[in-house]
């Protein structure tokens, strides 16, 4: 996600290319398409009903010029009063594939969750319903951050978190609960066990508390981790990467800091990241592809009619749409990638492994992807000034909108339902992201070096009745939607 302005054709496009999850503002590309009879129709409206229907207005205008299916999106003669909210307006024109758009009221928060700044305590959680009855919740702590009230009060991952403040987690009360500024969990310990000679992940039984822990303003650094294991001979890089932040220095540093260290191999742990902004993605897929293929062909993307006109118009129809692999100074010159994955490695994290397939193997150990297939702008509501009904500014009113959808240099749409790994992996959530023995990991080094790994003889069913992420806000607002 590259944050651009959008000013017509030539910032649409400086906007959307290969993005993850893009950020834009709105400009007069909209107001030209907003004409005075559905003005005159949205004031008698409101006159008769007594509601604002300014952010009705803008979801659809919104939607009709950028949105990627919008042959769903109706001309501007609509009723409002019939859509007793915004997202009622958006689901009755939401496409048949899109899990992602949606709209939202907090546009700087989710402006700001873009670049690891948000309020949390830490923790980034999985989501499995506790039982058959598909009531009953639990929160399975899959990583805490350093530096955090979470790890300062001891949390681990592993841990299986039932209740908060004393009340069970449910499907109807999961977020409010763990959204709370202070919270203790009641938890217990993700065990491995021997049922019938085959191995089972369960959440354990004995139960304890957390002292309690208070949520902070956090701006988390996507680099979790880099470093070089060294195995029967082999120099296995390991680079445990969070999020796609618009900071590019910080993957150059950290794929510089592996290339001095002369390593043959490469483990990426994207378990945790669900996209980001596109120049990092660029950057580092720049970095990683063999010498070679500067210049060549990274990513394709496909727009609306309108959109698509306009950009062919601008660019002279010259690669118009499509992203190019950078010269750089540093390179790994790794032969193979391993990405280690999880139903939360979304967007940003499957282009990248996408749009590197036609230039190099690629192999996933872990678990299906999330299966983010578009590119996405956050647009928000510049041009109306003052608050709506509810005291919420016009402006923090925002469309994260599905505005273009993404293939690899073959023309390949190779993960709309996610990448099925090469090895299915079970996370146990046994030992922290990184440690040898972890199975993910160790499958990967089984691979570099052709060792039988000691936690790769053999792995346990994985836990039943997966509901999805949470704890970043990346989740939390719905820029990621459970399966």
């Amino acid at each position: 996600m590259n944050i651009r302005k959008i000013s017509m054709a030539a910032a649409i496009a400086a906007s959307l290319f290969a993005t993850g999850c893009d950020y834009a503002e709105k400009d007069d590309v909209i107001e030209s398409r907003r004409s005075h009879e559905a003005r005159e129709q949205k004031e008698q409206q409101g006159n008769e009903d007594g509601n604002d229907y300014t952010v009705w207005e803008f979801v659809h205008g919104t939607s009709y010029i950028y949105y990627l299916w919008n042959e769903n999106v109706p001309d501007y003669d609509l009723d409002y009063s019939q859509y007793p909210t915004p997202e009622d307006l958006f689901e009755s024109f939401r496409h048949q594939d899109d899990r992602f758009s949606v709209v939202v009221n907090n546009y700087t928060k989710t402006n700001n969750s873009f670049s690891n700044i948000y309020e949390s305590d830490g923790i980034s959680y999985q989501l499995y319903y506790k039982d058959k009855l598909g009531k009953k919740v639990i929160a399975v702590v899959e990583y805490v951050y350093d530096d955090t009230p979470a790890k300062a009060a001891g949390v681990k991952r592993g841990y299986v978190i039932h209740k908060v403040n004393g009340t069970q987690l449910t499907d109807e009360n999961y977020a409010e609960l763990l959204d709370q500024k202070t919270c203790t969990y009641t938890y217990s310990v993700m065990e491995v066990t021997e049922e019938d000679g085959d191995l089972q992940v369960s959440p354990g039984e004995e139960l304890k508390e957390t002292p309690a822990i208070t949520k902070q303003q956090m701006d988390i650094d996507p680099i979790l981790q880099t470093k070089v294991i060294t195995k029967d001979g082999r120099r296995i890089g390991y680079f445990l990467y969070d999020s796609f932040t618009d900071d590019t220095k910080c993957v150059i540093k950290a794929i510089e800091k592996l290339s001095a260290q002369q390593i043959d191999d490469l483990v990426l742990d994207l378990r945790l990241n669900g996209g980001g902004y596109n120049n990092t993605l660029d950057t580092l897929a720049s970095m990683l592809v063999p010498d070679g293929h500067a210049g060549d062909v990274f990513l394709i993307d496909t727009y609306n009619s309108f959109l698509d006109a306009e950009l062919r118009r601008e660019f002279k129809d010259k690669d118009y749409n499509k992203t190019f692999f950078s010269p750089m100074d540093t390179k790994l010159n790794i032969e193979r990638l391993y990405v280690l994955t999880s139903g939360h490695t979304a967007s940003a994290s499957e282009q990248l492994i996408a749009g590197l397939m036609p230039y190099m193997p690629v192999t996933i150990i872990g678990d299906r992807t999330y299966g983010k297939f578009t590119a996405n702008l956050l647009i928000n509501d510049t041009e109306d000034k003052g608050t709506d009904p509810d005291g919420i500014p016009y402006e923090e009113w925002a469309v994260y909108l599905c505005v273009a959808s993404c293939t690899n240099s073959l023309g390949e749409m190779n993960f709309k339902n996610g990448f099925q790994p090469d090895y299915a992996i079970t996370d146990t959530y046994h030992y922290e992201l990184g440690n040898e023995e972890e199975p993910l990991l160790a499958k990967a080094l089984e691979l570099c070096t052709g060792t039988l790994a000691k936690s790769a003889t053999s792995y346990p069913a994985p836990l039943k009745g997966y509901i999805g992420p949470y704890g970043k806000p990346i989740d939390k607002y719905g820029l990621i939607i459970k399966r």
